[in-house]
């Protein structure tokens, strides 16, 4: 919690506060060629640059690593980004990982699932199963972690890698 108050932002009430952030925040794109935004229903897609450049890296490096061990390359899922104030209210509800004071609400914090992973090449002969993938991306996660580049929680009921940029 506070590596992510230290390197984010004042906590937005809603989405709308986001237009407010320009210069704070940068906007992820839906999709890239290293990785796959879900449905954001419970939060926005903008990153303080630090966190949005570790996405980047791990995304990177989850496709190098999966070239170099001569496998099908996948882009990783995003699922959680950036929460607001009412984002956080109407997911405590509903989910009992949200808190009311997340890390998510100061745009330094990220989900990727470790269940889900989108093919790059849709005619891929042996598919692999999301838990090889699952592996190679905690090797990733696990050595940007020993680089102090992030915080990394293992989150087993949401079925994915809860992220923070240090």
């Amino acid at each position: 919690m506070v590596s992510a108050i230290s390197n984010g932002i004042k906590p937005m009430d809603t989405k709308a506060d986001t237009a407010l952030l320009t210069e704070e925040l940068v906007r992820l794109p839906d999709e890239l060629e290293l990785y796959k935004t879900y449905e954001l229903t419970h939060s926005v897609p903008f990153l303080v640059a630090s966190a949005a450049q570790l996405l980047v890296d791990i995304s990177r490096n989850f496709r190098d690593s999966l070239y170099s061990k001569q496998l099908p390359i996948y882009k990783l899922y995003l699922t959680s980004i950036t929460r607001t104030n009412e984002d956080v209210a109407h997911l405590t509800r509903r989910n009992i990982n949200a808190s009311e004071n997340s890390t998510h609400c100061y745009a330094t914090t990220f989900d990727i699932s470790w269940k889900r992973f989108c093919e790059v090449d849709a005619d891929t002969i042996n598919p692999l199963p999301p838990e090889r993938l699952k592996l190679v991306l905690a090797q990733v996660l696990f050595d940007l972690r020993n680089q102090q580049r992030c915080y990394v929680k293992h989150e087993r009921k949401q079925a994915c890698f809860h992220i923070t940029v240090r």
